[in-house]
């Protein structure tokens, strides 16, 4: 179909497409079908480029045949597109295919070919060479989220965001576009399959000059290198807030409601997170309870009060109470362990040794997982789990005695 090009070492590599289908038909029933297929075709005589169209060929054969099936047979399949995009950086071809049918999601796939070696490159050399690590990529996947979902609101928006942090996948797809990077991150939904691919392009900040501070009482937010830290007079101890993935430019602490004193962060892209103090304090746990959802759009933070771009002042008391928070409520066992939590967060657990009683409380997030403050009746034990974030069972860290505790839920 193509010539061929020998291999040499000043060779041009191109690309041209391998199919350039584009079909429209009526099947029995008057039903009109669409597909409209291009692929890519590396025009080099490389083994390693052969084996990568051949690859590619074979990814979508499937998809292919089930299309001209149909045509054959008179039914319709929902309208398919596939097309791809080419991205140059430097040696590196980039190849980014979107495949689009009808009521799904786009489905991605990458591949990326070195003009210079005429080899594949993988995703791990990728890594490597532009310097990104997994703990960038929760990060990017943290405020890929809280880009995508910013103006949402879902009674389970923040267990969607911790799927996609705790669940992300270690593989993900990177190119390079006029000089930006660029990361496919599956972010969590509701809908489909349950993943929607978000096309997210992140800073790359080598340093952080903005620096904020905000004392209330006894207790001062400060915000230096892109990290938020706590000091509190009472115990006279500085605690690191943990699950911040955004890029912050002002802290503002202020006492809410009577006797309850929050923390907030404003990012640098105007979204609002939530540091529940006072239930991270006994536990010494701090932790970013995530953005406010449903506010965004902020440029300042005032006695209480978030400033928008169109100078609406938002009263944070009430943007937090709008805010959902999932329940655990339900009966958990295993071989060994019952564990049991009302509406109101009582719980009771049983194992083969001991039983205890008392109440979980939600701190926050962290990568992987939500945090709980648990107080424990029988022995007054002050401490905290980490909850992960999966549907069909509960999985805890550090709940007493156990390291690790799966649970499967039990409907009633």
């Amino acid at each position: 179909m193509f010539t061929g090009c020998k291999s040499q070492p000043n060779e041009e590599v191109y690309i041209s497409d391998f199919y350039n289908i584009h079909e429209e038909y009526k099947d029995a029933w008057g039903n009109v079908g669409k597909y409209d297929i291009s692929l890519p075709y590396i025009h080099c005589d490389s083994k390693s480029a052969k084996k990568l169209n051949q690859t590619i060929k074979n990814e979508y054969k499937d998809l292919v045949d089930s299309l001209d099936e149909a045509k054959e047979e008179g039914y319709t399949l929902p309208d398919t597109k596939v097309s791809y995009d080419v991205y140059t950086h430097s040696n590196l071809l980039s190849l980014v295919i979107k495949e689009e049918v009808e009521t799904e999601y786009p489905r991605y796939k990458v591949y990326h070919f070195d003009s210079k070696t005429k080899k594949r490159v993988s995703n791990k050399k990728l890594y490597k060479k532009y310097k990104i690590s997994q703990k960038d990529m929760k990060v990017w996947a943290a405020q890929a989220f809280d880009q995508e979902y910013a103006n949402e609101y879902y009674d389970n928006v923040k267990e969607l965001r911790a799927q996609t942090i705790g669940l992300l996948p270690s593989n993900l797809d990177v190119f390079y576009h006029k000089g930006k990077l660029n990361v496919l991150i599956p972010v969590a939904t509701n809908f489909g399959s349950g993943t929607k691919m978000v096309l997210y392009r992140p800073s790359r900040k080598k340093s952080y000059k903005i620096e904020d501070s905000s004392t209330f009482d006894q207790m001062t937010m400060t915000l230096k290198n892109n990290k938020l830290s706590l000091y509190y007079s009472g115990t006279d101890k500085t605690y690191k807030v943990h699950g911040c993935f955004n890029e912050y430019k002002q802290v503002h602490v202020y006492e809410i409601g009577p006797g309850v004193t929050y923390g907030f962060a404003l990012t640098t892209n105007g979204l609002v997170e939530v540091i529940a103090i006072e239930d991270g304090l006994p536990i010494e746990r701090v932790c970013s309870q995530g953005p406010l959802y449903g506010l965004d759009k902020v440029k300042s933070l005032r006695s209480g009060q978030a400033l928008t771009e169109n100078d609406q002042l938002i009263d944070l008391f009430d943007a937090l109470q709008n805010q959902p928070f999932k329940s655990l409520e339900g009966t958990y066992t295993n071989e060994s362990v019952t564990l049991q939590i009302d509406e109101n967060g009582l719980y009771a657990m049983q194992d083969q040794e001991n039983s205890h009683s008392g109440l979980l409380f939600s701190v926050g997030m962290e990568e992987d997982g939500f945090v709980y403050g648990y107080d424990d009746y029988n022995q007054q034990v002050l401490s905290y789990c980490k909850v992960m974030p999966l549907y069909e069972k509960l999985e805890i860290k550090n709940l007493f005695d156990h390291d690790k505790l799966e649970l499967e839920y039990q409907y009633e």
